[in-house]
C-alpha cells in the first residue's frame, strides 16, 4: 500500500493539508480501531446494513469551511443556552443522567439533535433535571464520522464539546470530507476561548480514539443499536429512547428515572 505524503515527508490520511499528520502506526491503528467501532451489520443508523466487503467509494469533496446551512434541521444545531454551563462532554448537573448517542453522519441525528436537545438543555437549566452528555457514536465506515467524533472528544478536553459539536451538524450539510483541517480550523477560530492549535492537534492524534470504543461498548451494554437515541438514569432506574419524535419522549423517560 503506497501511503501519500505531504510537502515536508510525512504521511497523510485522506487530508489534503498536512496540518493533521499521522504515522505509518497510528494509520494502522486507526484503520484496526475503525473497524472495532462500527455496530454490528444491521445495527447502524438509519437501518442500513453495514457490507464490509463493498468496495471503498471515490473520494468526496473537501470542503473548506463551514457552510450556512440548508435548512434540513442538521445545519441548526444548538449549541448551549444560557444558564448551562459543560465539563468535558457533559452539560447541566442533577440526579438524572441523560446520554445522547449520536452519528455525526446521520442526518436523523442531526435533526434529532436541533429538534429536541434545546428542550433538554432548556429544562436542565431551569430545573436542574440532570446532566446531558455527548456520546459520538460510529456506526459505520465513514471516516467523517470518526474524525468528528475525535473533534468533540479532543474539544471536551477544553469544554467545548457542544459548542464544537453545533458547528460540526453546520458543516455536515456541505457534505463531502466535510472534517478536514480547514473545517476544524474554522470552527475553532469561531469559538471564543477555544485553544485552535491544540484543538487541531489533539483531534488529528490518535489519542481520543480509546474514548470513542468505550463509547461504543457502553452503547451495547444499554443495547442501543440504532441512532439517535438516549440513555436516561435515575435514582429509580434507567430508560433508552429512541429515535424519539420529540423532546417529551426523552422527558417523560426523565420523570419515570426520578
Amino acid at each position: 500500500m503506497v501511503v501519500p505524503v505531504c510537502h515536508s515527508g510525512h504521511p497523510m490520511v485522506r487530508h489534503s493539508s498536512c496540518v493533521l499528520r499521522r504515522s505509518s502506526l497510528s494509520r494502522a491503528l486507526l484503520i484496526a480501531l475503525l473497524g472495532g467501532l462500527c455496530l454490528a451489520p444491521g445495527a447502524i443508523a438509519d437501518n442500513t446494513a453495514l457490507k464490509p466487503d463493498l468496495p471503498p467509494p471515490a473520494a468526496p469533496p473537501i470542503a473548506s469551511s463551514v457552510p450556512v446551512g440548508r435548512g434540513d434541521g442538521s445545519t441548526d444545531a444548538p449549541a448551549l443556552p444560557g444558564g448551562v454551563s459543560s465539563s468535558g462532554l457533559t452539560a447541566g448537573a442533577g440526579s438524572v443522567d441523560i446520554r445522547e448517542y449520536v452519528d455525526m453522519s446521520s442526518a436523523a441525528c442531526g435533526k434529532s439533535h436541533q429538534r429536541i436537545v434545546p428542550t433538554l438543555l432548556r429544562r436542565v437549566a431551569a430545573e436542574g433535571l440532570g446532566s446531558v452528555s455527548l456520546r459520538p457514536l460510529i456506526t459505520s465506515r465513514d471516516m467523517n464520522s470518526t474524525e468528528a467524533g475525535t473533534a468533540i472528544i479532543a474539544a471536551g478536553l477544553q469544554d467545548k464539546a457542544w459548542e464544537v459539536t453545533a458547528a460540526l451538524f453546520r458543516a455536515r450539510g456541505a457534505g463531502g470530507d466535510w472534517v478536514n483541517p480547514a473545517v476544524l480550523r474554522s470552527i475553532g477560530n469561531a469559538i471564543g476561548g477555544l485553544r485552535v492549535t491544540k484543538f487541531i492537534r489533539d483531534a488529528g492524534g490518535i489519542d481520543m480514539y480509546p474514548q470513542l470504543s468505550a463509547i461504543k461498548q457502553e452503547a451495547r451494554a444499554a443495547g442501543i443499536t440504532v441512532t439517535p437515541a438516549f440513555v436516561v438514569r435515575g435514582p429509580s432506574g434507567s430508560k433508552v429512547v429512541t429515535r424519539p419524535r420529540d423532546a417529551s419522549q426523552v422527558i417523560a423517560a426523565i420523570k419515570s428515572v426520578q
